[in-house]
This record gives structure tokens, sequence and C-alpha cells, in this order.
């Protein structure tokens, strides 16, 4: 039985409740409506238009699991769901450990791969500011053009600059609104800020190549926990990594960017060789505001669980590589780097300016399935199949293409902040 099938078992349990029809409370508790004076039609179709179509009220928690069920079913078909990692539990959707390496719905995984086929992107990408166009050699050479790193002449090394605008201003700007909202919260993330600065650029410092994709550090043993640093975590990492020898010992690091959550090669996680994030070019939240959860005009008809029924018939999933993008949270890599910091200065966990930019874009989307769902109106069963289909199709492929979009201007636009 397909998806459409089961919701036509349940036909008008998406929609809006009746007037003469109790809806189920968010505990559960069946509730009467409230008596309400007669309004004119223009007025209820302009309350329609504001209607939230995602309303717990509106909808059967049986539809939504339905859906969850599809996916457990065909894992990485169709996906807009977040994902939590272990075992699934009610209709929170997990990513089963021994999968954590092949699942198609595993971001951080999917963000490495995308990574590993555009190593031009994070290895020889564009030096800022030099016209025309040239790639770098590699990226320490833009970590001293720009003077992050400098020449301590005394001991003949490359050091990071204390010097910059965002170690000695801005961090302790930002620190000081921080003591503010609670006091020592500034201290203490001043502090925390300043040692990743000093680690990741140490890294650039002692090898050119120390923050390519698919590289691994090799270190004489000495220089190891500064550059690797000594939690258990990575101390662990580090002993399935070792490469002792007679002359004392080398540290072959980690590949760089690779999970601890894997099976195959662990890696440090989100904080090496830099601080960075795996960014959805269309971040779940926006998709679920702008297309699921947007305004009906009609929402018997045009709902969240209709379009969901629509999506889940796609192959369209939001965790899949050409929606991810690995990118740094800290703003000094990203100016080496040339590229856009992921929420930078622990501002939060949302980008809700980003998701908003998005707006006009995925409201179109929207669009296209509220279009398709109008025309499956009234038609037998088996000429709705063909129609919810092929608007399938097409907003697999038109997701498809918004992501290759963004993808692109993130590239075109350069270092900028995404909040």
């Amino acid at each position: 039985m397909g998806l459409a099938d089961e919701s036509e078992k349940e036909k008008g349990d998406t929609g809006k409740p009746t007037q003469s029809s109790a809806s189920p409370s968010p505990e559960g508790r069946s509730v009467k409506p409230k008596p309400s004076a007669a309004a004119s039609p223009a007025a209820a179709a302009k309350d329609n238009a504001k209607d939230n179509a995602n309303d717990p009220n509106k909808r059967h928690i049986d539809d939504a699991r339905a859906l969850s069920k599809l996916h457990e079913n065909n894992p990485g078909k169709a996906c807009f769901w977040k994902h939590g990692y272990g075992t699934s539990s009610g209709e929170c959707i997990k990513i089963p450990k021994g999968e954590y390496d092949t699942h198609p719905c595993h971001y951080q995984a999917n963000g490495i791969k995308q990574a590993k086929k555009s190593t031009e992107v994070y290895n020889t990408r564009r030096i800022p500011g030099v016209k025309p166009e040239k790639p770098r050699d590699n990226n320490q050479e833009v970590a001293k053009k720009l003077g992050y790193l400098v020449l301590d002449r005394r001991a003949n090394q490359l050091r990071h600059s204390t010097k910059m605008e965002e170690y000695v201003s801005i961090a302790v700007d930002i620190a000081k609104r921080k003591n503010a909202s609670k006091p020592g919260k500034g201290d203490r993330f001043l502090t925390a800020y300043r040692g990743r600065y000093g680690s990741a650029l140490g890294r650039l410092a002692q090898d050119p190549h120390a923050w390519d994709v698919e590289y691994q550090m090799n270190l004489d043993s000495r220089d190891s926990k500064a550059v690797y640093g000594a939690t258990q975590k990575s101390l662990d990492v580090m002993k399935t990594l070792s490469k002792d020898s007679a002359s004392g010992g080398t540290y072959q690091g980690p590949i760089n960017f690779h999970i601890v959550e894997t099976n195959e090669s662990k890696g440090f996680g989100a904080w090496y060789p830099y601080e960075h994030e795996h960014h959805h070019m269309i971040p779940p939240s926006a998709f679920q505001e702008y297309v699921l959860n947007g305004l009906s005009e009609d929402p018997p008809l045009l709902n969240y669980m209709s379009r969901a029924r629509i999506v889940m018939q796609g192959s369209w999933n939001i965790h899949d590589e050409l929606n991810m993008m690995l990118l740094p949270s800290e703003v000094y890599p990203a100016r080496i780097l040339d590229l856009a910091a992921h929420i930078p200065w622990q501002m939060g966990a949302d980008h809700s300016s980003y998701s908003r930019e998005l707006k006009t874009k995925l409201e179109g989307v929207r669009d296209h399935l509220d279009a398709a769902l109008k025309r499956c109106k009234d038609k037998p069963k088996k000429e709705r199949h063909k129609v919810e289909e092929q608007a399938a199709n097409d907003f697999t492929k038109l997701m498809r293409e918004h992501c290759e979009e963004q993808r692109e201007e993130l590239l075109d636009k350069g270092f900028h902040e995404i909040k």
C-alpha cells in the first residue's frame, strides 16, 4: 500500500475540523470548539489564509507516524526530518550506530563526502582580494598574506598573530556582552576562543596543508599534545593512529574533518583541524516553516500532511550530500578560506536570518505542491496518484536545483557571516 492509499483510509482527518467536530488538544483531550459569531465569506477566507497548516489540532498523530514508518522502511529515498543517533523511539527517527558511515541521512558523513568531491573549495580556493582570480598553493600562504601567521624571528618559525582584530577587539567586546548577561560567561568564552584560535592556526603554522580535506598530519610525539589536544577522547583516537618508531616516535593525526560517530575512520569531530559545521543549503527548519508548515488558503486540502505526502513520494533527501557544505564556524578560518562563517562567536544554534532569505524561494516550492493538490481534488484515486507522482518528481528536481543555486551563491559571495 502506498502512502497515498494510507492517507485515503483517513480521508478528512488531516483537514481543519468542522464546526461540529471536536479536535484533539496537544495533551490528547477532546476539546469542543467554542461558539463564534457568524463571519462573512471574505473574513473566513482571510482567517483560512492565516492558518498554520501544521497546527497539532488540525492533523492526527497517526498520519505523522505513517510518514515516519515510510521513512524507516525506505531510508534515504526521501527525508525532511532531523535525525539523532542511537535507537529510534516513537516518532524520533535515529540513525543506528552500525550505520554511521553508510546511512543516507547522516548529514555529517554526507558533508564530508561532498567536501571530498570539492577539495578545490578548501585546499586550493581563490586567494581573496587577488584579481584576476588565482588559486592558492596552500592555506598557509593566505594566512601569512592576511597577517594571521607571522614569523617569530627569535625562534625562526611561524606563529599565530595576537594582534588581529578578531583576537584583540571583537572577541573582547563579545566577551563583555556575555559577561553582562551572566557573570563569568564572557571570560570563559574568551579563554576558549583564544585557545581554539591558537591551536587551529598553530597547526597551519607547522604544516602548509594542515587544514586540507582528507589530510593527515605527521608530528613528532613531543608536539602532539600541543597540536592535537590532550582530551581523553583525542588521546583515545591517537592510540589507534600512533606510529611509534625506534627514533622516538611520530604520531599520525586523524583524517581532517572526520567525525567521532563513525566506525571506519574516527576523527576528532567538529573542532579539528579548525572549528567547523556541516551546513544544510536548505535547512530542515526553513523547509518545515515555509514549505510543509506554510500558510494555507484551504487547510482541509492544503496542509502539512498532504504536502508531506507528495514530498515522501519523491527522492529528495534534505541530508543528501548535494544539500550539504562543510563550513568553518569561526571568522579567522573563514577569512583565510574565503568561505562563509557558520554562526560564529557562539551566537546561537540557528541561522534565522539565512533561513528567512530562503522564504520566497521555498514558498514557491510550497505553491508547486499546493497546485498539484488542487489538481487532485475530486479526481478518482488512480488519477490522483499520477498527479502526485509527477508532482513529486518535479519537486525533487526543483529542490536539487535550489541546492545547487545556494552552493554557488555561497561560493561566489566568499567570506561573510551566516547568522
